[in-house]
């Protein structure tokens, strides 16, 4: 354990790190929940829900990328000045031994973090599949229809089918 007492610069660098990473964990929280919010919209067939949860999925996501670009950032600067250098960037692990009395909280943090972001990327996984899934079906739904209304069956002089012109038509599969 390495002494870093009396070293405001690092403490304050833990302090910052420790409402990132706190940061970074709710808005998984949040992000976790809107999965499952898609995964419902996907269910009922609901394509607005779904437009608007992916629309909010977008931002947090992007939320997510700036916390974690400033929380790499920190650990860069946290790492030169407690002389701790890494290949490829520092990890929190790489620090954690400087931390003091924040390392529980900080590995606490951390644990629920990778939990999270391992939950959010196999329920993520889940509803992209089911959502392409839907999208082929209603394609197929809608080619048929189509091909239903078209003048298909009408021979053209060469004895070929003639194809008619596509209509313009939508199905309001909810009702």
């Amino acid at each position: 354990m390495h002494d870093t007492t009396g070293n405001d610069i690092v403490d304050q660098g833990f302090g910052r790190l420790e409402q990132l990473l706190d940061d970074q964990r709710r808005l998984y929280q949040t992000l976790d929940a809107l999965v499952e919010r898609q995964r419902a919209a996907v269910q009922r067939a609901d394509v607005a829900d779904l437009i608007e949860a992916s629309t909010q999925e977008r931002d947090l996501v992007e939320a997510i990328r700036t916390l974690d670009q400033k929380r790499t950032e920190l650990a860069g600067a946290i790492a030169a000045e407690v002389g701790v250098t890494g290949e490829g960037g520092v990890a929190l692990s790489d620090l954690i031994e400087y931390s003091g009395e924040r390392r529980s909280r900080l590995v606490a943090i951390a644990d629920e973090l990778r939990k999270l972001v391992v939950t959010v990327r196999a329920a993520s996984g889940v509803v992209r599949v089911a959502a392409e899934s839907l999208s082929r079906h209603m394609q197929g739904i809608v080619q048929t229809v189509e091909a239903g209304f078209s003048r298909a069956g009408v021979y053209e002089r060469a004895g070929r089918i003639a194809n008619g012109s596509p209509w313009q038509t939508a199905i309001d599969i909810r009702s």
